[in-house]
């Protein structure tokens, strides 16, 4: 077990200090999210719990991460071991969750493109749904509808390719560039307009698709240039929509 909280601990840290992770994809998604003082958050698809902890941090009340790895919630319990925050872990299949309670918000990073189906899309927006009350909000990462795939080699200066046909339903490889950081990871490519019929057939209303950011401190470090291409054609994007 050692062994295997040293490589998610290796691939935890390394990811969450990525550029795009740490100064697009974090500063959009908070910027989205708001002020979450008090509240209660379900976080889907936690992994090691990296935004959990963000959550908490600040300010959150109660935060319950879930996730279909045991491993990554072993390592999240283990962190929450070294450094109690009060957060809770539940491994769960988002597709096939049972009934988590009612939260005042619930965030999924990177969850709905890694459903193989549309049926398994809708399951999975069910869920989100059946655990957030009404008239509150769902913040979300997903793999962008609008994603460069023409060119593999596209997003390798931010340190991973992808690989796909670029058709609705087909399999894109994410595959790291960065020796010191092997991976690859596959999920699927949907469209605008199916995820959305997903999420509007499990009871969310005012679907937003964020304006991607990138935090001054990223522009700083990194330098507008360096972010331009991204920015016209983010991997990811961030949405919000409404439980009715």
């Amino acid at each position: 077990m050692s062994n295997q909280y040293d490589l998610l601990a290796k691939l935890s840290e390394a990811t969450a200090k990525a550029p795009y992770r740490k100064h697009f994809e974090e500063f959009t998604f908070f910027s989205a999210l708001g002020d979450v003082t008090g509240q209660s958050v379900l976080d889907v698809a936690c992994g090691t719990g990296l935004y959990s902890r963000r959550l908490k941090q600040r300010g959150a009340k109660r935060v319950v991460g879930l996730d279909a790895s045991e491993g990554m919630i072993d390592y999240a319990r283990h962190l929450e071991r070294e450094a109690p925050l009060g957060i809770e872990y539940v491994v769960q299949d988002a597709a096939r969750a049972g009934d988590m309670g009612v939260f005042d918000v619930v965030v999924a990073a990177y969850l709905l493109h890694y459903a193989p189906s549309r049926q398994d899309l809708r399951s999975m927006c069910g869920m989100l749904r059946r655990a957030l009350a009404p008239g509150h909000r769902l913040v979300s990462i997903c793999m962008s509808p609008d994603i460069q795939l023409a060119d593999s080699g596209y997003y390798r200066p931010y340190g991973f390719e992808l690989q796909s046909r670029g058709q609705e339903g087909d399999e894109v490889r994410m595959v790291s560039v960065l020796p010191e950081l092997p991976f690859a990871l596959v999920a699927y490519h949907w469209t605008r307009p199916t995820y959305e019929a997903a999420l509007r057939d499990a009871g969310f209303r005012d679907i937003t698709w964020r304006e991607p950011q990138v935090s001054p401190e990223g522009v700083t470090a990194m330098g507008a240039s360096y972010w331009e291409p991204y920015l016209r054609q983010p991997h990811a994007t961030v949405f919000t929509c409404v439980a009715e």
